[in-house]
């Protein structure tokens, strides 16, 4: 994985002003770090196999693996936005949010981190549940300022996949914490509804959903916990 992600990282990144989403930079990172300079560029760095290594993302077009910034860092911390799975939240002097955020996008995988770069508020998702045939109905939508979260993102290899919503129940299974159940995709309104499976029942449920693109904006991941429905 490690060998192979500087040609992943570079397909990913060059859809990014097209098609893509937030972008997975890699997998099981540790001690994430986020620089941003003022021209716009990003450097994301963390540790691998006791090696620090780094990721020079442009405005536009291909990353760098390996890549550092060449001006100063105007990034700071941002304490007035959150979002969900956040390893680095930061602002710079445009007004511009920078995020990296670690989450599984699938039940078996790695831990993903993802980068994002934003204006305004973060992607928004909501949750509910509802009873029915003795089991739960899943209802949600997804937006980004106001908009659906609908259509494609794509994979490292530049594969695309659509837009869905993941689901996760808690402390169940046979499991504790959150188990991965399923997942369903978006409408073109961004709305989702899915049953849950009896095995699945549990006192709460929990959806995430990758963020869209937009022009340039890589929009950062959403997610949203609702109890269950049926609970006492």
């Amino acid at each position: 994985m490690v060998r192979a992600l500087p040609v992943a990282l570079m397909l990913a990144l060059a859809a990014a002003g097209t098609a893509s989403a937030s972008v997975t930079v890699t997998t099981n990172a540790q001690r994430p770090s986020l620089r941003v300079d003022a021209r716009g560029y990003a450097e994301v760095s963390w540790t691998a196999r006791g090696v620090r290594r780094t990721l020079l993302i442009p405005p536009r077009g291909r990353a760098l693996p390996g890549g550092r910034l060449s001006g100063r860092d105007v990034s700071r911390p941002a304490s007035g936005v959150r979002i969900p799975f956040a390893r680095v939240v930061r602002r710079t002097p445009d007004g511009r949010y920078w995020g990296l955020q670690a989450w599984r996008l699938v039940g078996d995988g790695a831990v993903e981190l993802r980068f994002s770069r934003w204006r305004g508020a973060p992607t928004a998702l909501e949750l509910t549940t509802e009873p029915t045939g003795g089991t739960e109905l899943l209802r949600g939508r997804a937006t980004f300022h106001g908009r659906p979260v609908s259509g494609y993102w794509r994979t490292l290899e530049g594969s695309r996949i659509r837009h869905a919503a993941t689901f996760e129940c808690f402390a169940c299974l046979g499991k504790p914490g959150w188990s991965w159940f399923g997942g369903k995709r978006t409408s073109v309104d961004g709305r989702f509804a899915s049953t849950v499976a009896p095995r699945a029942r549990a006192r709460r449920y929990r959806a995430t959903i990758v963020g869209p693109n937009i022009g340039s904006t890589l929009a950062p991941d959403a997610s949203a916990v609702a109890p269950s429905s049926l609970a006492p």
